[in-house]
């Protein structure tokens, strides 16, 4: 029997045309990959008649329209066209490699048919620079007749004629060039309205890496569709259709996102990492590389926190999510489908599942990994693309450049960096629940917005210093595999600052607090801990070239005078509380007083009437000691009392606390009515410093006193406790008749002889006393009281001191000076 083998039917053409190419993006992707193999600076896209004359307002398709690509680049000779064009599967670019400084783009010998899905015609029209321009008309359909069996793909016979360039600028419509390749697309197969040729141009935004990694010259997409500029002027920007397509994003995220970047050396035996967060290098790391099958590859992640996601609608005129994620480019170009919206190749969002607060996914990352130098000879094992364009094999290669469970592939090594530093070192940038739903609205709208108006749950010296607290957590390197790490001295030597200059605000607001008011020990010890949370904040940064040291010193200064003053105040704080103590265990022992008239008539059949008045005199007295107390007390918690006055009150505290004391134990003695404290001074001068004590004891809200003199004298042997129970007496039977005011009015009648008017401003004494002169005297007797809860001593009292000094007392009325009752005393 005779050798037989393959035929190749005319349906193969479908095969590997519209049939294996489905997406009319990816068609257009193919044949763009074309003109930078061919050396061209450009890819122009020309869309003409895509709308009919008819139904233009609803962008309708029509038989008339029309794709046209054309670029500058070195065309094809005949031998070109029908040697290699013309045969199916062979592409010279597998044997070249690299070629115009390029790395080259296509390898299949298949993407020609990109122009079968487009559409049913086609003519090529192609110059090499120099020679004629060759003109190739292809119809497509005649390769779709099924019923054919014996018709082979290659009985189908095409023109191929030369042209001149006028006959070139007639048919086409388009300038004359000296060198390229057009290719006039007709009867197209889909409608081409403008949200299709938006749908495009965004793929094309993604398809050309951002940096341009070309090292000659730079390559440019332009679309042209005239019936479509009008429209674009009511448009913004990224919607608009005509014009150089841009990549617009990536190189301009560093500033406004936590970035991390990871570089696979050319000859694969190094690993460059490098974190950014808000525009600042936080560490830079060199490591072994330990992914043999895997060189010269760049990967690039943004972590977008809510403001960065704004920025990037305000940027893109899309939203993230909308844009995509991880795309993927080999030699410079974009592998489709990777990273589209929804495709979630790496298998982010399914991870992300397993620890929602942990992990991140597609929605808060974009970025891409760029794969250079890939070998497309398939007799060599790397990273290789399925012919119909729908992304690459799943070989070793790309196990491990994208294996997402330990041990993690490169990619994954790079990502959980990165996501270490946003769930721990940046605390998700996280904002305010109450701004987050706002932030997108502020950032469009607001055309003065700026990063410095961003609101964050932390401030920035907090946030940071944790970054730097965790770095070596998120490198996770073992040291052998460590070639070298550098971390930013810069963003250390901020942060100190920064600290310095927190705590420098924490030391003058502590030094402001103790020269504006008088501080309570808790207060003081509060103030001693925020010290020690400084002291121990600005710790971390000692060895800095900075204020630190400096700092240091005055925060130790500054804890030594606290803890001084925390002893006095500790001090004085426990001395008034012995004197409350000592008061309150004073009016305990005195609480059987309490019964005043009763106890009176009780007890006056075993006292004397000296004693009776001594012990009413301790009542009042206790009394006093104890609202003096409650007064400093409220004056200590509202921080009013000065150091001075707070000594002062507690003088005048102790004093009455001896004078009561003082009393009791004369009482006690067999022999105390000939010892009361007898001394010859001045009367006038020992009232009016006895009535200064009382000024410190009450508030001028409560009780004011006037002490007239008029430079009256009076020397004489006194008993200055007898005064004291006068005065006593008298201003407490003020105070019961609710006085806010009492004058003392002293004169001198003669040289020998001192006259006291004793008034307040009370309510006065009751009219029954006020008949006669005998009412008058009635109210110095024993046990008659003209006050409410009086016990009827404390005139009686009066009384009989003033008899021991040679003195009277008797009552003038009310209304005689202030409108309450007046007392005159006679001393002599």
């Amino acid at each position: 029997m005779a050798k037989v083998g393959f035929r190749t039917n005319i349906l193969l053409k479908s095969i590997i045309g519209k049939d294996l190419i489905t997406d009319d993006n990816i068609a257009v992707l193919e044949l763009v990959k074309n003109s930078f193999d061919a050396g061209s600076n450009e890819a122009k896209i020309i869309f003409r008649d895509v709308l009919s004359e008819q139904s233009k307002k609803d962008y309708h398709n029509n038989n008339n329209a029309k794709i046209i690509l054309r670029d500058t680049g070195v065309g094809m000779s005949e031998y070109d066209l029908i040697n290699k064009w013309l045969n199916i599967a062979y592409s010279e670019k597998k044997l070249k490699k690299e070629e115009f400084n390029r790395k080259m783009a296509g390898n299949k010998g298949v993407g020609r048919f990109s122009c079968d899905r487009l559409g049913k015609y086609l003519i090529i029209y192609t110059k090499k620079d120099g020679e004629p321009i060759l003109k190739l008309s292809i119809d497509w359909t005649e390769f779709e007749k099924i019923d054919d069996i014996k018709k082979n793909i290659q009985d189908v016979k095409f023109e191929l004629e030369k042209v001149s360039i006028e006959q070139y600028m007639r048919e086409t419509q388009l300038e004359k060039f000296d060198k390229g390749t057009t290719l006039f697309i007709s009867n197209l197969r889909e409608e081409w309205d403008l949200s299709k040729i938006q749908s495009l141009k965004r793929q094309l935004e993604r398809f050309i890496n951002p940096n341009q990694n070309f090292e000659a010259e730079s390559f440019d997409v332009i679309i042209e569709a005239d019936e479509f500029r009008k429209v674009d002027l009511r448009l913004s920007e990224s919607e608009r259709v005509n014009g150089i397509v841009k990549n617009r994003i990536f190189n301009k995220l560093d500033f406004k996102a936590t970035y991390i970047r990871a570089k696979i050396s050319v000859d694969g035996e190094t690993i460059t990492t490098i974190l950014r967060d808000r525009g600042n290098e936080i560490f830079k790391l060199v490591e072994k590389n330990p992914f043999y099958l895997l060189k010269d590859i760049e990967i690039h992640i943004y972590y977008l926190n809510p403001y960065s996601k704004a920025y990037f609608k305000r940027q893109t005129g899309i939203r993230s999510k909308e844009f995509g994620s991880i795309f993927l480019f080999i030699n410079g170009f974009r592998i489709p489908p990777y990273g589209d919206d929804g495709n979630d190749w790496l298998g982010m969002e399914q991870r992300k599942g397993q620890g929602y607060s942990r992990f991140l996914g597609t929605r808060e990352v974009i970025g891409r990994i760029e794969i250079n130098g890939v070998n497309f000879d398939e007799d060599q094992e790397d990273f290789f693309i399925i012919s119909n364009r729908s992304g690459v094999d799943n070989n070793k290669h790309f196990d491990q450049l994208t294996k997402n469970d330990s041990p993690y592939g490169l990619y994954f090594k790079t990502f959980r960096r990165l996501e270490r530093f946003v769930v721990e070192g940046i605390n998700w940038d996280s904002v305010p629940k109450k701004v987050e739903k706002e932030i997108e609205n502020k950032v469009l709208n607001d055309k003065n917005w700026n990063e410095s108006k961003e609101e964050y749950r932390e401030d920035l010296l907090t946030r940071n210093k944790r970054v730097i607290s965790v770095i070596e957590k998120i490198i996770n390197s073992k040291s052998d595999e460590i070639v070298s790490l550098s971390i930013n001295k810069d963003l250390v030597s901020e942060l100190a600052d920064e600290q310095a200059k927190r705590a420098k605000a924490e030391i003058d607001s502590i030094v402001g607090q103790l020269n504006n008011k008088a501080l309570s020990s808790d207060q003081i010890s509060k103030l001693i801990n925020d010290l020690n949370s400084s002291e121990n904040e600005i710790e971390y940064f000692s060895g800095q070239e900075n204020q630190i040291d400096t700092l240091k010193k005055e925060l130790s200064a500054l804890k030594s005078e606290l803890q001084k003053k925390f002893e006095e105040t500790k001090e004085l704080e426990d001395e008034t509380k012995r004197l409350e103590d000592e008061a309150k265990k004073l009016q305990d022992e005195l609480e059987l007083e309490k019964e005043k008239n009763t106890y009176l008539k009780t007890s006056s059949r075993t006292l004397t009437e000296d004693a009776k008045g001594l012990i009413h005199n301790i009542k009042i007295t206790s009394r006093k000691i104890s609202s003096s107390v409650d007064n400093l007390y409220d004056k200590i918690l509202n921080d009013s009392y000065t150091k001075n006055s707070l000594l002062k009150s507690l003088g005048a505290i102790k004093f009455q606390s001896e004078k009561a004391n003082k009393i009791s134990k004369i009482i006690t003695r067999s022999n105390f009515k000939t010892d009361r404290n007898a001394q010859i001074a001045d009367v006038v001068l020992y009232i009016k410093q006895y009535i200064e004590i009382y000024s410190d004891i009450y508030p001028r809200n409560e009780l004011e006193f006037q002490v007239i003199d008029k430079n009256s004298t009076l020397t004489k042997k006194f008993s200055v406790l007898d005064m004291s129970v006068v005065i006593d007496d008298l201003i407490s039977n003020s105070e019961k008749a609710g006085a806010s005011l009492i004058e003392i009015d002293m004169t001198n009648p003669s040289e020998e002889e001192l006259r006291i008017l004793f008034s307040d401003d009370g309510k006065g004494i009751a009219e029954k006393f006020l008949e006669d002169e005998k009412s008058k005297n009635k109210i110095f007797e024993l046990g008659i009281t003209t006050t409410n809860g009086g016990s009827g001593i404390g005139l009686n009292s009066v009384r009989e001191g003033l008899k021991s000094m040679n003195g009277t007392i008797k009552l003038i009325g009310n209304n005689v000076k202030l409108k309450g009752a007046c007392f005159e005393i006679i001393i002599k």
